[in-house]
């Protein structure tokens, strides 16, 4: 059984607005970047590269050696993200919705599981 603290934490995703949700989503999303950018830094050095964060993101994935796919996959998720902030989501393609669609659902099917599995409990 979960302690009380992680209990606590689940029952307060679950009772979560959408607007705290999407707040919440926003800032894990911001913390995966700042990863991804100290993972591509370090990379970079094992390259002989001077980490450059002002150069385009692509670019600097291409330098030490991503592949092409796993950079078009980022490189459609960044216009997707700036689609997104401006307000143009109807830009996005129907694919990307799709997949942004399906993840979104994933997130609520489990925390739907979870709070089946709290309820269960209390009785």
């Amino acid at each position: 059984m979960p302690d009380r603290q992680a209990r606590e934490s689940i029952e307060a995703e679950l009772n979560a607005s959408e607007v705290e949700r999407a707040v919440r989503r926003c800032r894990e999303v911001l913390h995966d970047i700042r990863e991804l950018q100290r993972r591509l830094e370090e990379e970079e050095r094992s390259w002989a590269i001077t980490p450059l964060p002002d150069r385009p993101l692509v670019e600097r994935m291409a330098a030490v050696g991503i592949g092409k796919e796993a950079i078009q996959q980022v490189s459609d998720m960044l216009d997707a993200t700036k689609k997104l902030v401006s307000g143009r989501a109807d830009e996005i393609p129907v694919g990307m919705r799709r997949g942004l669609a399906e993840t979104a659902d994933a997130g609520i099917s489990a925390l739907d599981q979870l709070q089946d599995i709290l309820d269960a409990r209390r009785q």
